[in-house]
Formats: structure tokens, sequence, C-alpha cells
């Protein structure tokens, strides 16, 4: 067995570590079949326009210089660390975030001594201390749908925690940098407001990333799933997960059967009227943001809607199926400037896409000739929006924010993703029926409930998990 390490010690986790000799005791077998792609989140805010962007802005692609640099490093591999009641094996570091300003997010893959695979995907990060808990909101909605027997689907598309704990960063103030970085911030960048930091844990299910699909009709299936789960989300939790991105939709596969998971819900928050009404956060990863959320003129900020994060899915089918082929492998430079342009110039291109009126082909690979219509009949909801928008101004007349006056729903998108060539594919959730704000008391309380399980693995026998996870939660 290897040196457990009791208590956690937050050191362990800060950004770029200084490397020692690796240790060597028993390891997991690594499965060479699954590859993990576990994305975290890290606000980046900016006292100019309240922007709140993902750590990892970029598709998979543009750091592939970094993975084998990362599958090498030995610092945190053999490590042990007691997870409550679960002993578990650290091994290679899956994720690390590069940023001084951000969380210093790490992704770590794990599993108890002399497993067969690596089973979990363990994060460690530095989030502001008052920070909105995602282990917190993955709790609720497993609890949620618990609640009636024609919510039980929801499972198979939503992470599955296993434990979470929030660790103060105590002792000198030498030992940790976030100290030394809010000094140097207060001083000589008052307006930037960094928030001193809590070491936050959270340990899940491994889960496997969009390209690890192999046939093009389950990655239609993965799209249906998440857009569901989503608005699942949505209506039944008043959650918005506001960063759907590639890396933020994942693949759960069980028995043969593959489910579409809605995973990271770092940026994700509970949903009221007042925050549609006055939120003036944009946050999401950049390739994939809105184009309204982009926008850098403050006159023109809006807060973060639900047809928001529809937009987004849009643009990651797109990105998806025009630059990777059925290996998993980018084969096209389209969209390159996705990744690299301001966010001013990405939001104009954006909004050309979404809003020419000129007929739209889209520049699938191969592997993906059969989401050319998928593709087209999507954009094309974002063009009535925008002649929706033109026809309100130009009469004068009542405008809704929240669908452009109808034109953008997730009725519409179902429609159009719940086939895929002679394939029709499960409907869970038919129509968006959004629960009313006073339900948010009860999620208050569920809240301090998760609080209270912190520190404890959780486990098929605890209150919330199913017990059948990992895809085996009952369908209807």
């Amino acid at each position: 067995m290897a040196e457990r390490l009791l208590p956690i010690n937050p050191a362990l986790f800060l950004p770029n570590p200084s490397s020692t000799a690796p240790r060597t005791p028993p390891r997991p077998r690594q499965s060479t079949d699954a590859i993990v792609n576990f994305t975290p989140q890290s606000a980046h805010i900016t006292s100019q326009s309240s922007e709140v962007y993902s750590e990892n802005s970029k598709a998979p692609e543009q750091e592939e210089w970094l993975k084998e640099d990362l599958k090498s490093t030995t610092f945190y591999a053999g490590t042990g660390i007691d997870f409550g009641s679960q002993p578990l094996i650290l091994g290679d570091i899956l994720y690390r975030a590069r940023s001084v300003d951000g969380r210093g997010t790490i992704v770590i893959e794990a599993a108890p001594d002399q497993a067969e695979a690596w089973l979990y995907a363990a994060k460690f990060s530095f989030p502001p201390a008052t920070c909105h808990s995602e282990a917190s909101l993955i709790w609720s909605a497993l609890r949620t749908s618990k609640q009636r027997p024609e919510w039980y689907w929801v499972e198979n598309n939503l992470p599955n925690l296993k434990f979470w704990e929030d660790v103060e960063l105590a002792g000198n103030d030498e030992d940790f940098p976030h100290e030394r970085i809010k000094v140097f911030m207060d001083e000589y960048c008052p307006d930037f407001g960094y928030e001193k930091r809590v070491l936050r844990i959270l340990v899940q299910d491994k889960l496997e990333p969009l390209t690890s699909l192999r046939e093009e009709v389950h990655y239609a299936q993965v799209f249906c799933d998440v857009l569901q789960a989503h608005r699942w989300l949505y209506d039944r939790c008043r959650i918005l997960h506001r960063d759907i991105s590639m890396n933020n939709i994942m693949v759960r596969k069980v028995d043969g059967k593959i489910f579409g998971v809605l995973n990271d819900l770092d940026l994700a928050s509970r949903v009221t009227k007042e925050m549609s009404a006055t939120s003036k956060h944009r946050t999401g990863t950049r390739p994939f943001m809105a184009y309204e959320l982009l926008d850098s003129d403050p006159k023109k900020l809006v807060p973060h809607l639900y047809r928001h994060d529809l937009e987004s899915l849009f643009y990651v089918m797109l990105f998806a199926c025009c630059r990777y082929n059925l290996d998993g492998e980018s084969v096209s430079s389209l969209y390159d400037e996705w990744l690299t342009d301001s966010a001013e110039n990405l939001s104009n291109s954006k909004e050309v896409l979404c809003n020419s009126h000129k007929d739209f082909n889209p520049p699938v690979t191969p592997d993906f000739s059969g989401f050319s219509k998928i593709l087209t009949d999507i954009r094309e909801i974002f063009c009535d929006a925008q002649y929706a928008r033109s026809t309100s101004r130009r009469t004068k007349t009542s405008f809704d924010p929240e669908t452009v006056n109808g034109t953008i729903t997730y009725e519409k998108f179902l429609a159009i993703v719940a086939t895929f060539g002679e394939q029709k594919f499960p409907i869970h959730h038919p129509q968006s029926d959004p629960q009313p704000d006073s339900l948010l008391d009860e999620f208050a309380l569920e809240e301090e409930e998760i609080k209270a399980k912190m520190g404890e693995w959780l486990d098929e026998d605890s209150c919330f998990a199913s017990s059948e996870p990992s895809g085996k939660g009952k369908e209807v």
C-alpha cells in the first residue's frame, strides 16, 4: 500500500509544484480503451467587463503538446490519500491549469490500490472561498432525480459524485502563494478583486471524452442526451450550466450502451428572476460562447440566458463535425480563429455565421456528413431569431429576450436532434416545464445537507447515489 497522507495537505496541489523523486508503490493497471478528458474550469474576472471564462478555453487538439508532459509527470503518481473512508492512489495528471489568477485546477486519475483500471477523476482547485460549490449542485440534481420514477433517466446523463471537501488554507501565510498574490493584486490592481481561496476537492466516476466515440450516430445520441439533461436541470433544479463546451460534453459507456453526460458544473448557477434581470457575468469557454456574451460593448451586456447555452451546443456540434474524424483526430483547420481571436472578433464572426441569410452549407468532414442537415436546420433557428429582432425594432413591438420572441427554444432544438437518419432517440423530457422559484428555498436546505456530507465517501448506499451508478439508472 502506498503512503497515505492524513489529513490532505493543500500544499501538495499548488500549481506547478517542484519536482521530487517519483514514488514506486503498486499502481492500478491503466485501461487502454478509455482516455479521460475531464475538463475543470476557472474564473478569470476582469474589472471592465465582468467576464468569467474557463481556464481551458482551447479545444482539445490545441493542448496536444501538453499531453505527454502531463502524463509523464510523477510528482503525484503513487501518492495515497484517504477520501473519507475510501483510500485511493493517485495516478497521472489529466489536466493542469496554466494561469496565475485562476483556480489552479489539477485533475488526477485515481483508483483503489490494485484496481484493474483508473476508476475516478479527482479534481483539486483553489476557488474563492465564497464561490458556490459544484458538488452541491451535482448532489442536489441527483437527489431531485430520485423524487419521481419518470426522472430516473437523468442519472445516466449527470456526473456521479463520490467525494467532496473544502480545506481551509490555514497556517503561515508564506506557505501559500495565494496570500502573496492577493497582497500584490490589492496594491497594484485594486479593482481586480482577488479573493481568498480554499482547496476544493471533488472526486467523481471516470468519464470518457466526446471524441472517444467511433460512430456518427453515437455523437447524435450524445447531443440529444445532453440537450435533455441540460433542460431537465434548468426546469427541475433551476440550474443553468453556463459552460457548454466540447470538453464538458462527455460519455458514459456501460454494457455496450452510450450515454451523453453533461459534466463540470463549476460555472453553473441557480436561476432566479433576479438573476435573469440583473446578472452581467459572461461565462463559458470562449470558442463556444454565444456571440452576445462575447460582445465587449458594455452597453450591450446581457444576462446569461438559457438560449445562450443552446447556441453554445450548436457551436460544439459545428466544431466537432467540421474538424474531426471518427478516430477522434483533428483533420481540419476550420474555425481555428475561434481558439485565438479576441472576444470582440469572435463575437463578430459568430454573429455573421448565425444571422446571415446566405445559404449555409456546413463544411463537415466526410465522417460527419449525416450532420449537414441537422446543422443547417439549427442555424436556421438563429436566422429566424435575427429576423424577429429586426421586426421588433422596426415595428416597436414587445420583445421577449429569453427566447427572442419564441424563435430559440428547447422544443425546436429537440425536434431537430431527436432523430438521426432512421434512428430515433429516447425522449425523456419532451417539453420545457420550469419549476417555480419558490423551490429555491428547498434547494437552500439541500445545500445545508450536502455540507453535512462533506468529507464522506459517497457510495451507492448514500442518500442520493443510485443503487446502480454509472449508467445503470432506471429507464422509462
